[in-house]
């Protein structure tokens, strides 16, 4: 099927290479985008990631709130387009707005569904040890990334990959992926697609500063995951003479006496964890600082020795 009309619908910079392959390979019709919002301690109006692409390529491009209005749904309708495709864009989308595409609604979600659904499947991954993740285009529907599986391909997920690694390794693996997906339809043929198991289905909350506080009962391995889970953001972080500081990469070993977890060692700066483990931060964060390793940090840092951290 020539001229096939895509519109596209995302955000973050997760959604960038999708927007990409199908601008330069299969040409798109129109793009929606998270309105432009105040980030950051001043508050500074910021543009999402695909408005940028847009603006760049002089790609049509709508920044609706919701489609909660006729006027916001008829921009979709007006398009007219036979395949929408969904990455990242940050709001579930109704029934009637999946309904308008004459043949496909499809998302490019990051993980191997049905594990880790929901707003935060690379962190998530990454904080429970699994191995593997992956990306996964599937066919729409109003309930949350529930849909009928068309395409998955899993990479593996190293030790020392962070949240921005593997975010980044993703991102270009849903380009590839929806490209394949695309061309199949381009060409006429029937998009198969298998039914997601709910009985394995997992879900990928949204992650909040809270959930970055280093527990430091838990064990060495435990700690680092949170660490390159929450790797560039929020920062897994512990708090100390009433200031917070983030960690974004350690080392653990073990010790031969028992520790009370969460005391600072040596004047290394040595944490103590669970399971008679010790944590030696690398690349640490004050707060309002830049980031720093670990050489800086101890030159402009007081602290004792025995010190217990929270």
């Amino acid at each position: 099927m020539k001229n096939t009309r895509i519109v596209f619908m995302g955000t973050p910079d997760f959604a960038v290479p999708g927007l990409d392959t199908i601008y330069k390979n299969f040409g798109i019709s129109g793009c929606f985008t998270q309105p432009s919002r105040p980030s950051g301690r001043g508050q500074k109006i910021i543009d999402s990631s695909i408005k940028k692409y847009c603006l760049k390529n002089n790609i049509l491009l709508y920044e609706p709130e919701n489609f909660k209005s006729r006027k916001n749904v008829n921009l979709l309708k007006n398009l007219n387009p036979d395949v929408l495709v969904v990455a990242a864009y940050g709001i579930i989308l109704p029934e009637n707005i999946l309904e308008i595409p004459k043949l496909e609604a499809l998302n490019i979600h990051a993980s191997l569904l049905p594990r880790w659904r929901g707003a935060a499947p690379i962190q998530h991954a990454i904080l429970s040890g699994d191995q593997v993740t992956g990306i996964t285009i599937m066919k729409m529907t109003d309930q949350l990334d529930a849909g009928d599986i068309v395409l998955q391909k899993e990479i593996k997920i190293k030790d020392n990959d962070t949240s921005q690694n593997v975010h980044d390794n993703l991102a270009k693996l849903g380009g590839e992926l929806i490209s394949q997906v695309l061309t199949n339809i381009q060409k006429g043929k029937k998009i198969s697609s298998n039914i997601q198991d709910e009985s394995k289905a997992t879900y990928a909350s949204k992650i909040t500063t809270q959930d970055a506080k280093i527990n430091w009962s838990k064990n060495g391995k435990k700690i680092l995951q949170k660490i390159r889970a929450f790797n560039p953001w929020p920062g897994a972080w512990f708090q100390i003479n009433d200031e917070r500081i983030q960690i974004y990469d350690a080392v653990v070993s073990s010790s031969n006496k028992k520790n009370t977890p969460g005391t600072i060692m040596d004047n290394k700066f040595t944490i103590s964890c669970g399971e008679n483990e010790l944590l030696h931060p690398k690349v640490l964060q004050r707060s309002g600082k830049n980031k720093m390793d670990i050489s800086s940090f101890l030159r402009g840092f007081n602290f004792s020795i025995n010190t217990k951290i929270g």
